[in-house]
């Protein structure tokens, strides 16, 4: 018997002027753990979204056959009684319902139309109990964590005896170690002979989990090659069509006088008084200098630029100076007038406003500057929109198109327009690329390497080592609340940053 579980011929999706899949043929065995990879807008989703059920398939063409057999599919439900299940980044889980109802959802074991609770909660359990699960089945799901939600996701999969799982984005919300533990499930899905889809911007992941990457640019399958013959340059040179001998530009930047500073500064816990999540931090950054913040999650990161900010709903204390001068900030406003701007790690919640457009979510906070006795200058405000749309080269269809609409780098240069669009002198940076493609990262550190060339001083807080590496003038590293070292990129390594984030100090 053939080991073949997917095959797919000659696909084409076209939409109103686009080809988002074109001429895409596609092979998978089963118990295969297949990476998916491409910038945003490469294809990679309209092709998983083929496979699932989302397009049916009136509205493609070419031949999908599973198993050897061919299949044409109306809809996800019948994707999906084939075995085809896809979850999204956007987990399709109905928070108000209780876990078993998720698990079970739509197929709730009844009998005239009477819920039997005693067998929704026993297969329940069963379930948990074969993904490593320690949840009430009577919990709802709006109570548990991430994690545990991507979970009830995959056991909802296991249940309906699923042959090809496909994960979109799947660990964009989680810590390392709730990673972690998603890999170690998909692996475990590996040995039991499903095939697993796997799209995600984070290379590092698609190096460790996959057996095969398939890379797309516009639509097209470029390359299919076993994981082992693959490194991140290679896979970022067939994303982007040319090679890339390095991520980050250049550097011709020299730092001049403190702009920017913290002493001594304290993060109280929200619930716990006595308890500080941040314990005395100090630092400092120059006009013209990127300063990388690099610490685990949970090391205070973030805390910190949120208390200094004015933006922590807890007690502070400590000092923050701008060039030279205390202040302490009542909210992130009282910040900004100061010069003093923010972008928050959670872009979707505290940064983008949706529902507006691309032109109000970048002068949002600019609007004082772009009006005249209490009344906006649309003029000035457009103008103000058009020079960032170029300077940034946000792809966008127009100005009134909704933020939402755009890719995530493009949303991500959206909320860096705002800050520079206030006229801030100091950035604090939240992971600035975090959930968004190669393409858009390089993109994002040439135009960092500009403003901070231009005089700005940055504070830049990222997970991503590589990053803190290839853009940072200094490396600053926490541990647990503290502040313990202070390293220069040319003269440290990865071994010794991981080795101050984990235990706080070097190894002997």
């Amino acid at each position: 018997m053939s080991n073949q579980v997917l095959k797919m011929s000659s696909i084409n999706l076209e939409f109103p002027g686009v080809l988002a899949v074109d001429n895409a043929n596609l092979t998978v065995e089963r118990g295969e753990i297949r990476a998916i990879v491409g910038e945003n807008g490469a294809g990679k989703s309209s092709l998983m979204k083929i496979i699932s059920g989302v397009y049916p398939n009136e509205q493609f063409d070419g031949k999908i056959e599973l198993e050897g057999k061919g299949v044409k599919f109306t809809g996800v439900k019948d994707a999906e009684m084939q075995g085809i299940m896809m979850i999204p980044q956007e987990l399709n889980l109905v928070e108000e319902l209780t876990v078993a109802e998720n698990l079970f959802l739509n197929q709730i074991p009844s009998k005239r139309g009477i819920v039997n609770k005693q067998e929704l909660f026993r297969e329940s359990e069963k379930i948990l109990n074969e993904i490593g699960v320690n949840v009430s089945v009577s919990a709802k799901v709006k109570e548990l964590g991430v994690a545990q939600k991507q979970m009830i996701a995959i056991g909802r999969a296991l249940w309906n005896k699923v042959k090809i799982l496909i994960l979109d984005e799947p660990t964009s919300t989680l810590s390392n170690l709730e990673s972690e533990i998603l890999f170690e499930k998909i692996r475990m899905l590996k040995e039991s002979g499903v095939t697993c889809f796997y799209i995600s911007h984070r290379l590092e992941e698609i190096l460790s989990i996959s057996d095969n990457v398939t890379v797309m640019r516009d639509g097209k399958i470029i390359k299919t090659d076993q994981t082992k013959n693959m490194d991140e340059q290679k896979i970022v040179s067939l994303m982007i069509g040319r090679d890339l001998s390095d991520y980050f530009p250049i550097a011709n930047r020299t730092p001049k006088e403190v702009q920017f500073s913290a002493h001594d500064f304290n993060v109280y816990h929200k619930s716990l008084p006595d308890r500080k999540i941040v314990k005395h931090a100090s630092l400092t950054v120059r006009k013209g200098e990127i300063v990388g913040l690099f610490g685990l999650v949970g090391a205070g990161r973030t805390e910190l630029a949120l208390g200094m900010i004015g933006a922590w709903d807890a007690p502070v204390d400590g000092k923050v100076k701008i060039n030279d001068k205390e202040y302490t900030f009542e909210n992130p406003k009282d910040a900004i007038d100061h010069g003093l701007s923010y972008l928050p790690e959670d872009r979707k919640t505290l940064a983008n406003i949706p529902e507006l457009s691309v032109n109000k979510n970048i002068s949002v906070s600019s609007i004082e500057k772009l009006s005249q006795l209490g009344v906006i200058n649309q003029e000035k405000e457009f103008t103000n929109t058009d020079k960032f749309i170029k300077d940034m080269s946000i792809k966008t269809s127009s100005v009134h198109s909704k933020i939402s609409s755009l890719s995530g780098g493009n949303q991500q240069k959206c909320i860096l327009s705002r800050q520079i669009s206030v006229d801030s002198e100091i950035l604090i940076l939240d992971e600035p690329t975090q959930g968004v493609d190669v393409g858009a990262k390089t993109e994002i550190y040439e135009i960092l390497n500009a403003l901070a060339s231009s005089g700005k001083s940055i504070l830049m807080i990222s997970s991503d080592l590589p990053e803190v590496l290839g853009l940072s003038d200094r490396i600053l590293v926490m541990h647990e609340g503290k502040m313990v070292a202070d390293l220069v990129p040319s003269n440290t390594s990865r071994k010794e940053i991981l080795e101050y984030a984990t235990l706080g100090q070097r190894s002997s």
